[in-house]
């Protein structure tokens, strides 16, 4: 059997068998089978893939191989030995499937690069998904590629993003995501990317990395699973961060960007969209957070690297569209929303903020700041929420913010900073959130309104999203 880097027959049963070393308790009907790819979901399987069933910390894949193989799988990868309850395909017995699918992973990272796809890696405190996206759309104006599918940045996320490109692919872009020192170190192992990109370093699950010293090691591991004389790119003050960390790899090929205007915020952000001048070139970006012209910025010198003409570059950015819960305009009838609520730490919380503050509201209308907890923040959760008290403080002292909605028991701290600091009264603060909280909430916005809404994920702030569009959208 040749080796998995030189054969165009990666997705096969036999391959599947060979890399994995798994056993099959059902033998394929066919071993040279031609498979489709492989997903951990069996609601979104497509008719040839392959089920791979994850014991995980809510569910447990195992639960529905039966209706994955009734449903078109060709083969599931399971490690628990019930197969004799199932019927339909063939099932490989391993003894981890996150080992076995780490393994696929690594084993078709080198088939795509016998193939020429160049593989460009996004981590970061803040910005990754966005910067990714920028990436992707950036270098689609002129070569064929994929890109991490949502946030995929995990210890599933990355393998299943490998696993997802294509060989005909001349790029992938795969974003990276740490919680957790040596994170970034063993997803860069399975990688192995040909460039990096470094967005920026900030306070990110401080439980953990402690300081921001830590936070730079973990970002910077990246570096060390680039080819000799790799490219990574990565922000000016990220840099001075990352240079000196001792897992720094000194031998990249290092591409420092910067945003000029960066002191120079717009006086208003309206229509959802603002300008960015690089090279002799504007762009009018079609973003609204003034970190996202670093982000764009980024997608830039990766475009120009890669040999995409700067026409090519302006128009994609030009064109693309901004990602979902990360501050996206939302119209809804005649209240404007901010929605940021994908996920939060003190520095994205405080950037949200200074969105809002230079959005212009119709006639009438208010700015509204709905923020929820910052989780994972350990040592210094207290002093980063009272942090945001002192920011609101200032807003409403300027009459850049109107009123200010807070949920979640730190949010409390905030709650005390903002009035201690500003002896305000237009700000309500609850202690948990949920469908009555919500409804009490949309009480208090107005036709007009611009509400930023942002908080952590396991806030699980989207859930607002409904109440307000039947609320306010015919």
């Amino acid at each position: 059997m040749n080796s998995p880097a030189t054969t165009a027959n990666f997705w096969t049963p036999n391959w599947l068998q060979h890399i994995t070393g798994g056993r099959w308790l059902h033998e394929p009907t066919d071993p040279e089978q031609p498979l489709t790819g492989l997903g951990i979901d069996s609601r979104t399987l497509k008719p040839g893939q392959v089920f791979l069933a994850v014991n995980g910390d809510q569910f447990d894949g195992h639960d529905y191989v039966e209706k994955a193989l009734k449903t078109g799988a060709a083969i599931a990868i399971i490690e628990k030995n019930t197969a004799p309850e199932y019927t339909g395909g063939g099932v490989l017995h391993v003894d981890n499937t996150i080992d076995a699918l780490q393994k696929l992973a690594r084993a078709y990272r080198t088939s795509l690069k016998q193939a020429g796809c160049h593989i460009i890696a996004i981590v970061g405190s803040n910005g990754k998904t966005t910067t990714r996206h920028l990436i992707h759309a950036v270098l689609s104006s002129r070569l064929q590629g994929t890109q991490s599918p949502k946030s995929f940045n995990n210890h599933l996320g990355v393998p299943l993003t490998i696993l997802g490109a294509s060989l005909g692919d001349d790029f992938l872009v795969a974003e990276v995501g740490t919680n957790h020192p040596g994170e970034i170190d063993a997803l860069g192992e399975i990688l192995k990317p040909d460039a990096a990109v470094i967005t920026c370093i900030g306070k990110e699950h401080m439980a953990f990395f402690k300081d921001l010293h830590g936070v730079a090691n973990e970002e910077a591991a990246i570096t060390q699973h680039l080819p000799d004389q790799g490219s990574v790119f990565i922000e000016a003050d990220a840099y001075c961060w990352v240079r000196n960390s001792p897992s720094f790899n000194a031998k990249t090929r290092v591409t420092v960007y910067a945003d000029k205007d960066k002191n120079k915020p717009p006086d208003t952000i309206q229509h959802g969209r603002q300008r960015l001048d690089i090279d002799d070139t504007t762009i009018d970006l079609p973003l609204i957070a003034p970190h996202d012209r670093l982000n764009a910025l980024a997608a830039v010198r990766v475009g120009q690297a890669m040999g995409v003409p700067m026409d090519k570059i302006k128009s994609a950015l030009e064109n693309v569209a901004p990602m979902p819960g990360r501050l996206e305009v939302k119209q809804l009838g005649q209240v404007t929303l901010i929605d940021d609520s994908y996920n939060a730490n003190p520095d994205s919380t405080l950037a949200a903020l200074d969105v809002l503050a230079h959005y212009t509201p119709t006639p009438g209308g208010r700015r509204i700041a709905v923020l929820a907890d910052m989780l994972e923040l350990g040592d210094i959760a207290e002093s980063s929420h009272r942090e945001v008290g002192q920011a609101l403080a200032k807003l409403f002292d300027t009459n850049k913010i109107q009123r200010a909605v807070l949920i979640g028991p730190d949010m409390s701290l905030t709650r005390d900073e903002l009035i201690h600091k500003s002896h305000v009264d237009n700000v309500t603060h609850y202690q948990e959130a949920d469908g009555s909280t919500f409804d009490r909430i949309a009480d208090l916005i107005q036709p007009n309104d611009v509400v930023l809404l942002k908080g952590s994920r396991g806030m699980q702030l989207e859930r607002f999203l409904p109440i307000l569009q039947a609320r306010f959208t015919d």
